[in-house]
């Protein structure tokens, strides 16, 4: 799809509705977080206009109920070792650091579910990696000053799944008022930590106005696929010094729980594998943050212009209905700009509000099974998901989806 070259004339952002309306979608959610809501049921994404809502899941256990194929939450056996040369690859498709002192090579695709090992990056090259699973999946060490964790090598590996677009293998449990100020929601995994796994977390934010609650069809999804996600309402517009704080605040106090004596999370986060995801000025946000140096993976959901010092790769969503005034994505300038592993893909059809509805039973419709393959690739080794990002005939590279565009890829 050829765009036309960007033109945007915004002034300098001053705190009123009537200009934060000018720099953002004409969709964005307002104060009272009322938003769009796409159609439902269809094969082929469509635009709409009103907030969706969900339903907080609560309690449960953390056995393995969802996903088509069931089994142990936390597979158990199985080790695995990387090579110990310094080079640049990390098993496969992963990243060595950039300016660091090494990332492991050699080793072939390593994967939790099928046998095999994998290469796993390491700050100074030559660490063995061991993990879990049928064959094991090698925990990833970390990149080097300045560089990026090693991806798709990464953290405790899940049980596999045939559908990314079902729930997984976790009950979910959510709690508000929580956090670091109590103005937070934490949605994740009912039972943390069973057999030793460890959970990556996600700090979250949702579009102006929004409460974490809009979502929670979606977050739920994340959270049964392993992730602890802790998000609060924003109230600033795109590029807000307020949405970082937040979004910021909410990722290091989640991090700290993994050391309090006596938290739930006590010892049960994979807290040098963290994601940051935003919709909108959230997903803007995320971008912004992306350096923190807990954060392996960025994913910007109908996100606005951004730039960020990230370590890892960087995934972005938008519609082809979700445009500014000369026609071209809201984040054709964040993939421009972007310096790391860049997937950038567009749903036919979606516009702002997309990813509030729910389509054919998902909440956040095609956009949803395509963002939990990103995060299980990266965060937990997943090496089927592959499939919707890597390869001319990768899921997110046909109908519904249209313009693929990878960056620095690897």
């Amino acid at each position: 799809m050829t765009r036309n070259p960007l033109r945007i004339r915004c002034s300098s952002w001053i705190a009123t509705l009537a200009l934060l309306s000018a720099c953002s979608s004409d969709n964005e959610p307002g104060a009272s977080g009322s938003g769009g809501q796409p159609a439902t049921g269809g094969s082929t994404p469509t635009a709409g206009k009103s907030a969706g809502s969900g339903g907080v899941a609560t309690g449960g256990s953390a056995s393995a109920t969802g996903g088509a194929t069931g089994g142990s939450v936390s597979p158990t056996g199985g080790t695995a070792t990387g090579g110990s040369s310094a080079g640049a690859g990390a098993g496969a498709g992963g990243r060595a650091s950039a300016g660091g002192s090494g990332g492991l090579t050699g080793g072939s695709a390593g994967n939790g579910n099928a046998g095999g090992s994998s290469g796993a990056g390491a700050s100074s090259g030559g660490a063995a990696a061991s993990g879990a699973g049928s064959g094991g999946a090698p925990t990833a060490g970390e990149g080097g000053s300045g560089g990026s964790v090693g991806g798709g090598a990464g953290g405790s590996p899940l049980a596999p799944v045939t559908d990314y677009s079902a729930p997984g293998p976790f009950k979910t449990s959510t709690q508000a008022g929580t956090g670091p100020d109590g103005t937070y929601t934490v949605i994740r995994p009912a039972t943390l930590g069973e057999k030793g796994f460890l959970h990556a977390p996600i700090t979250f934010g949702p579009g102006t106005g929004m409460e974490v609650s809009q979502l929670s069809g979606l977050l739920e999804r994340f959270a049964s696929h392993g992730f602890v996600v802790i998000g609060r309402q924003l109230t600033g517009g795109p590029r807000d010094a307020v949405t970082r704080m937040r979004m910021t605040a909410g990722l290091d106090w989640i991090i700290a729980q993994n050391s309090v004596a006596g938290s739930v999370f006590e010892g049960k986060l994979d807290v040098k594998r963290a994601v940051a995801m935003g919709y909108s000025v959230g997903g803007t946000g995320a971008v912004e943050i992306g350096g923190h140096e807990a954060i392996a993976t960025v994913v910007s959901i109908h996100g606005h212009q951004a730039k960020g010092d990230l370590r890892g790769p960087l995934l972005l969503i938008g519609g082809t209905d979700d445009v500014m005034g000369d026609d071209r994505s809201w984040l054709a300038p964040t993939y421009e700009d972007s310096q790391v592993q860049t997937f950038f893909g567009t749903v036919v059809g979606a516009n702002h509000g997309y990813i509030q509805g729910t389509v054919n039973g998902v909440p956040g419709g095609v956009e949803t099974p395509a963002m939990i393959a990103w995060l299980r690739y990266w965060i937990y080794n997943d090496q089927d998901a592959k499939k919707y990002f890597y390869g001319d005939d990768c899921v997110m590279c046909s109908s519904p989806w249209t313009d693929p565009k990878r960056k620095n890829w690897q």
